[in-house]
């Protein structure tokens, strides 16, 4: 067989971990392919030196190859051609971490009415400039690929631009950015693309008329919808999320319409959890109101051909579906899992970093009881804390472990879905970890899930003429 020689794209690591010993990671889009033996010897063959017409690669082998370059994953090359550095294996000593959100710092410009962390009072401090640059070595040291950067503000660290560089060195991805939006100017989103990252912006905005009431602060509103839109024409993709209570509620027609124009990517909705600035706020609104608020801005949405993807609370996340509506749902399916399976994805494999150090399985654990036992990364290596500790054992549970605790959960229709809600919540509302959301519970029993899953089902089935579908593809 002719020569041949292959190697990685430069955005494609090859990594391992004690509980996944081999995957390819593309740390520019989060990407992560598991491989096996087979996989593993063929991906580590593609490194510019490897002769893949030599008798030591099998049919089986080229195959895989084959595939490795249909995907984009690798590129056949001249003989002698060279990895990037970091590309290499590398094997970390802890479970797989597919990502840190990482609050950046504890100071913020803004004096929100709901701030989990309580800013600007800088109740969790704020890193030195010397402790990102360890922490960001821990991150290597782990095989973190991304990361979501959020603060406090995260634009109020005049360093960012040197973080970011730093991130790039280390073949680690910016992978989200969570803001208020009031301090991204252009130059910033120049460093961005610069250095090759396209974060997905999740920007706070709390409704027309009402978005500086629920931040504390006079004469921003503008400013962040000036923001948004900066954004969306310098390409990066964005989240608008909206805090709802009983003031912000009065205006989300108006919201909805400013979204559209705006061309977001998305639109959240939810009320404030209660923790942080919010504990005691005379303004929450209940399940009902919740319901009230909703299904209109639904109605409205799936009437406009689902102009951006639409999360509305814990009801669903609605998207319109790529190749036209007919007969297919405008929501997202709810996973369905077995009891072995992890009780929280998302904690099961993102850590939050605190600006103190304290290393959560989300940031709703921020300010709970349960903080005091979390490890800290100012003084212990994320390496050996995310093998072994308090925090390691929450990220375990399973969902055989809520249903030990609730055994009316296990004879529920509704668990597959359900899972007996989120763990933060439970733990919020009773003082333990392991007890049962007991708003997951009525929002399922009630039939509020399927009541929003018949609305977006009823759109699929009905489905949109061509026109409207592309009108639709235009705006958003």
């Amino acid at each position: 067989m002719a020569s041949r020689y292959a190697k990685l794209k430069g955005e494609w690591l090859l990594r391992g971990w004690t509980d996944v010993p081999w995957a390819l990671v593309n740390w520019r889009s989060g990407a992560f392919r598991e491989l096996g033996k087979d996989g593993f010897y063929v991906a580590q063959s593609c490194d510019g030196r490897t002769d893949f017409g030599s008798p030591a690669f099998l049919p089986r082998h080229v195959a895989l190859l084959d595939g490795f370059v249909a995907e984009g994953i690798a590129d056949q090359c001249s003989a002698g051609e060279t990895l990037d550095a970091g590309q290499e294996y590398r094997a970390a000593g802890n479970p797989v971490v597919r990502g840190v959100h990482w609050s950046i710092t504890g100071l913020c410009n803004l004096n929100c009415r709901h701030c989990y962390m309580e800013a600007p009072a800088k109740r969790f401090g704020d890193f030195s400039l010397d402790e990102i640059w360890r922490l960001i070595d821990q991150f290597e040291r782990a095989n973190v690929p991304e990361v979501a950067l959020t603060g406090g503000e995260p634009f109020m660290r005049k360093e960012l631009p040197e973080i970011i560089a730093r991130l790039t060195e280390k073949k680690i991805g910016v992978a989200e950015i969570f803001t208020n939006g009031v301090l991204i100017t252009g130059a910033i989103l120049d460093t961005f693309k610069r250095f090759g990252h396209r974060p997905l912006f999740k920007i706070s905005f709390d409704g027309c008329r009402t978005h500086d009431y629920m931040r504390g602060t006079q004469g921003i509103e503008a400013k962040v919808i000036e923001a948004i839109s900066r954004v969306k024409s310098a390409g990066f993709p964005v989240i608008t999320i909206t805090s709802v209570d009983r003031i912000t509620r009065n205006n989300l027609a108006e919201t909805y319409q400013l979204m559209k124009d705006l061309r977001v990517d998305g639109w959240w909705l939810a009320p404030p959890v209660e923790i942080g600035n919010w504990r005691g706020a005379d303004t929450g609104l209940s399940l009902e109101e919740m319901v009230e608020i909703c299904t209109p801005l639904l109605q409205r949405w799936i009437a406009d051909g689902g102009p951006f993807r639409l999360k509305l609370w814990r009801f669903g996340l609605f998207r319109r579906p790529e190749n036209g509506a007919n007969g297919q749902s405008w929501i997202a399916p709810l996973p369905v899992a077995a009891p072995e399976s992890w009780n929280c994805n998302g904690t099961h494999s993102r850590p939050f970093l605190l600006p103190d150090g304290t290393l959560l399985p989300c940031s709703g654990y921020t300010g709970t009881s349960l903080m005091e036992s979390m490890p800290n990364l100012l003084q212990q290596d994320l390496t050996e804390v995310w093998t072994d500790s308090p925090l390691r054992r929450i990220s375990d549970l399973k969902r055989c472990d809520v249903i030990a605790r609730n055994k009316a959960c296990a004879e529920c229709k509704y668990f597959p879905e359900c899972g007996s809600g989120c763990r933060v919540l439970g733990l919020t509302q009773t003082g333990d970890l392991l007890s049962r959301d007991s708003m997951a519970c009525e929002i399922f029993r009630g039939g509020y899930i399927q009541r929003f899953r018949e609305m977006a089902e009823a759109a699929g089935q009905a489905g949109f003429s061509a026109e409207r579908c592309e009108s639709a593809g235009e705006q958003g």
